[in-house]
């Protein structure tokens, strides 16, 4: 480990504010789970009281990457970077192969196929809307898990689709930050051309705005087309939202003063909006147990609105929220904002 590594896990005061935040610690209950206790094992590894094992490549593992910690951390401590470095520093060549772009394009194709099985039809509900110029040079950004998951995108506005690289979060909370880094470096060189990057996925929209060298007067999220327009559903709907972990608290309110002000539409804040819905990437599918906890737990809180819609900006909560929904026989659908808001919704008054 480097210096600097070592400096940040040191500097864990064990204050346990972490705890009060954590989605996994709510769900398992356990120190390990939580990071002051995974920071007290990687201590022990630094003073060689420890080994690097399964038990703790496991509790490393057991993070939904919601940086909920970080800022809940007085010692303001990136727990997820330490992580994805410790994870890049003991990776064996063949876990690095299961946590390679190749791989990860064959778990993107069995998502994409497992989708089109469950829902063959699955389809814009009603016509395309008529689509304004604009000034600029327009290109959406196609997360990996929206093409799987999402209808195509569209926007009130004419923009260009452009086949751009994972965002590299993925690889990065894995260990890869080698894959991160030059996933980042090739995103970064094909904005150049374009006047505005469009994102509708929050955890793609964080990760690029957060890049290094990034001109983030570039980066768009799709909300801010609807903006101060007058908008009407096209029949009544009684609406709550789900926040995505990686969703800032400013958008998030944006968002809200979208949905607010759309006529024959009712919006009801979500009780604990901003708790993780427990998938986090592909942390469901090792974490099974964990992930339902907070899934079901997601989809109560949403029934306590009485609405009949909810609605959220990301492919992988949008998951989570169908599978709670599911599980608890609720009566309720679950779309992802930017498809609700161009099948449901229309522009009366720009």
């Amino acid at each position: 480990m480097d210096k600097e590594l070592i400096k940040n896990i040191v500097n864990c005061s064990r204050c346990g504010l972490c705890m009060d935040v954590c989605p996994v610690y709510k769900a398992k209950k356990t120190e390990t789970s939580v990071s002051r206790g995974k920071f007290l094992q990687l201590l022990g590894l630094i003073k060689k009281q420890l080994k690097f094992d399964k038990r703790i490549k496991y509790n490393l593992d057991l993070c939904l990457n919601c940086k909920k910690c970080k800022a809940a951390c007085p010692s303001d401590i990136d727990a997820v970077q330490i992580f994805a470095e410790i994870k890049n520093e003991f990776q064996t060549p063949f876990e690095k192969f299961l946590n390679s772009p190749l791989v990860f394009k064959i778990k993107m194709f069995s998502l994409w196929a497992l989708y089109k099985v469950k829902y063959p039809f699955k389809r814009s509900y009603y016509k395309k809307i008529k689509k304004s110029e604009t000034f600029f040079n327009i290109v959406h950004f196609n997360g990996c898990a929206t093409k799987s998951i999402n209808n195509k995108f569209e926007i009130p506005y004419k923009f260009k689709e452009e086949n751009f690289d994972c965002c590299g979060l993925p690889f990065f909370v894995k260990g890869r930050i080698d894959v991160y880094e030059k996933y980042k470096k090739r995103n970064l060189k094909r904005f150049e051309k374009f006047d505005k990057i469009i994102f509708d996925c929050a955890t793609c929209y964080d990760t690029v705005l957060n890049y290094e060298g990034v001109n983030r007067e570039k980066i768009v999220y799709f909300t801010d087309f609807y903006k101060n327009k007058k908008l009407r559903a096209i029949k009544p709907f009684k609406i709550t939202f789900h926040k995505p972990c990686h969703l800032d608290m400013n958008k998030f309110l944006e968002i809200e003063e979208i949905l607010s002000h759309i006529e024959n539409l009712s919006y009801t804040r979500l009780n604990k909006f901003d708790d993780c819905c427990g998938f986090g990437g592909d942390f469901f599918t090792r974490h099974i147990k964990t992930a339902t906890i907070l899934s079901k737990e997601k989809i109560q809180n949403v029934l306590k609105t009485n609405s009949d819609t909810v609605l959220t900006t990301c492919p992988t909560c949008l998951w989570s929220l169908k599978y709670g929904i599911k599980l608890e026989g609720a009566k309720i659908k679950a779309f992802d904002l930017a498809d609700f808001l161009h099948n449901f919704v229309e522009i009366i008054e720009d």
